[in-house]
């Protein structure tokens, strides 16, 4: 969950960045884009604030009840259904910033990827639930798909990025 934590504020300033980065004329996706980064940090935070400061406090001391909807560890709690909605969000963001990038191969790379991951994620959620699979499915598939766009595109921004300098 640490890493995770601090993820939320690093994509802050990802988005941010690639909002500075966007030409005049589509500045109006990137802050979009950021606007969906604010919602996922916040819901994000959030939800494993409440981990760290109830949870694991009430573990501790023996104060468990009442506590399961709460535990990350309950597939049908709050924290699972918190963590799919925020990298969800994530998704959006990667969808608006899409737009942004036009161009050279890198910048078709990046719009490609963006777009795709949004539409891979919301398909995901789509069949999922149609399949009757538990949220946690979910949950576990739209971390990968994230994690595999942000490693992918932190390669492929900082190469725009730098050729922007």
């Amino acid at each position: 969950m640490y890493p995770a934590f601090l993820l939320a504020p690093t994509f802050v300033v990802l988005v941010a960045c690639i909002h500075s980065y966007a030409a005049d004329d589509r500045k109006v996706f990137s802050q979009i884009a950021l606007s969906f980064a604010l919602v996922y940090a916040a819901v994000i935070i959030t939800d494993y604030f409440i981990q760290w400061t109830v949870v694991e406090p009430s573990i501790l001391s023996g104060e468990t009840a009442g506590l399961a909807l709460f535990t990350q560890y309950n597939p049908h709690g709050l924290v699972v259904s918190l963590e799919s909605l925020a990298y969800l969000v994530m998704n959006g963001a990667f969808v608006f910033a899409a737009p942004v990038f036009a161009g050279g191969r890198l910048e078709r790379a990046l719009r490609w990827l963006f777009a795709a991951s949004f539409v891979v994620a919301v398909g995901s959620f789509v069949g999922l639930s149609l399949l009757g699979y538990a949220i946690v499915t979910f949950e576990v598939t739209i971390i990968t798909i994230n994690c595999i766009v942000l490693i992918v595109s932190g390669a492929l921004l900082s190469v725009v990025f730098k050729r922007a300098a």
